[in-house]
C-alpha cells in the first residue's frame, strides 16, 4: 500500500505540521476577512479587527467588586444611634444590603458599550466572554455562603425580560448567559418564568422599592424541594428594585438565595478611606 506523499518534500515531520499549521492560520485569516466583507470585525468600543480588542477583554477580566451598597432599594435597617453620650455623638441609622451583589464594573465607558452591544445590538457572540468575566463573581458568592465544592454548585436564575423586549431583540439574553455560565460548572440552570408587576418608569426610589415579581410558582417550589441555593443574574444594576423583587419571590417559594451576580453596576463603592468610601456590606444613610 503507497502512502501519500508529503505535502513539501525534504521537511521533517516536525516541520510538515508546522508548514499544515500555517496554512490552516492562512486559510482561516482569509475567510475571517472574506465574512468581515458582510460582517466588520469591530470591538463595541470601536477598535477594528476584533470581535473583542485585547483592551475590552482586558476589561472584562477585573476581578468583580461588591455593589450592594450602593443600590437604594437593598438596604435594609440594621439598627438606630441616638445621641446618649452628649450632642456631638452620631446619630443617624445603619442598613444592611438584602443580599450581596457583585459586578464587574462600573456602567459607563467600554463597558456600557459591550453590555448594550450584547443586549441590544445583536452581538451574540459576546456572551461567551462576559461569562467569563462573571465567573469570578459567582464563585466569590458561593464561596462567601460556604457552598461546599462538590461540582454541583447553585441553581443560577435569570431575571426575566419582558415578552416585548425578547421579541425585539431575538433572544433571552440573561437566559443565554445564565446558559454559558453553567457551561462552565458554575451551576445549573433555573430558567423559571417570570414577570415584573409593574414597569419603573417615572416612579421614585419609594415607588421602585414596591415592585413585585409573579414567578411560576409550580416550578419554584419544584426547584425549591431540591435543596439548592440559588444566585440570581443579571445584566445591569442600578436601584436594586428587580434584584428585590425577585429575591422575595424565591425567598417565598421556599429558595436560599445567595446572593446576585451582575455585568455592570450603575454606582461603585468608592475605595475605603477615600470621600463616600465605606464597608460594601454596611453602610450609613
Amino acid at each position: 500500500m503507497r502512502t501519500a506523499d508529503p505535502p513539501v518534500p525534504g521537511l521533517s515531520e516536525r516541520e510538515q505540521r508546522g508548514v499544515l499549521a500555517a496554512a490552516g492560520e492562512w486559510v482561516r485569516e482569509v475567510l475571517a476577512q472574506t465574512c468581515g466583507l458582510v460582517a466588520p470585525r469591530d470591538c463595541p468600543c470601536g477598535t477594528e479587527g476584533a470581535w473583542l480588542c485585547a483592551a475590552c477583554r482586558a476589561l472584562l477580566s477585573a476581578p468583580p467588586v461588591r455593589v450592594d451598597a450602593t443600590c437604594d432599594a437593598l438596604q435594609q435597617l440594621h439598627a438606630a444611634r441616638v445621641r446618649d453620650e452628649g450632642p456631638e455623638a452620631p446619630a443617624g441609622v445603619d442598613h444592611v444590603p438584602l443580599l450581596p451583589v457583585w459586578a464587574l464594573g462600573e456602567y459607563g465607558g467600554d463597558l456600557q458599550r459591550i453590555v448594550l452591544a450584547w443586549k441590544n445590538g445583536g452581538r451574540l457572540h459576546l456572551g461567551p466572554d462576559l461569562a467569563q468575566g462573571l465567573a469570578p463573581a459567582v464563585t466569590a458568592i458561593t464561596g462567601a455562603a460556604g457552598l461546599p465544592d462538590d461540582g454541583q454548585g447553585p441553581d443560577l436564575v435569570p431575571v426575566p425580560s419582558r415578552l416585548a423586549a425578547r421579541l425585539r431583540r431575538g433572544e433571552d439574553h440573561t437566559a443565554e448567559l445564565v446558559r454559558e455560565l453553567a457551561a462552565r460548572g458554575l451551576g445549573r440552570p433555573l430558567l423559571l418564568r417570570a414577570s415584573p408587576t409593574n414597569t419603573q418608569e417615572g416612579l421614585g426610589s419609594r415607588g421602585r422599592r414596591r415592585r413585585g415579581m409573579l414567578l411560576d410558582e409550580r416550578a419554584a417550589r419544584r426547584a425549591a424541594r431540591r435543596g439548592a441555593p440559588v444566585v440570581i443574574v443579571d445584566d445591569v444594576v442600578t436601584t436594586g428594585s428587580t434584584l428585590r423583587a425577585l429575591h422575595g419571590a424565591l425567598t417565598a417559594a421556599g429558595l436560599e438565595v445567595l446572593g446576585a451576580a451582575v455585568v455592570a453596576a450603575a454606582r461603585i463603592p468608592a475605595p475605603v478611606g477615600l470621600p463616600g468610601g465605606g464597608n460594601p456590606a454596611s453602610q450609613d444613610r
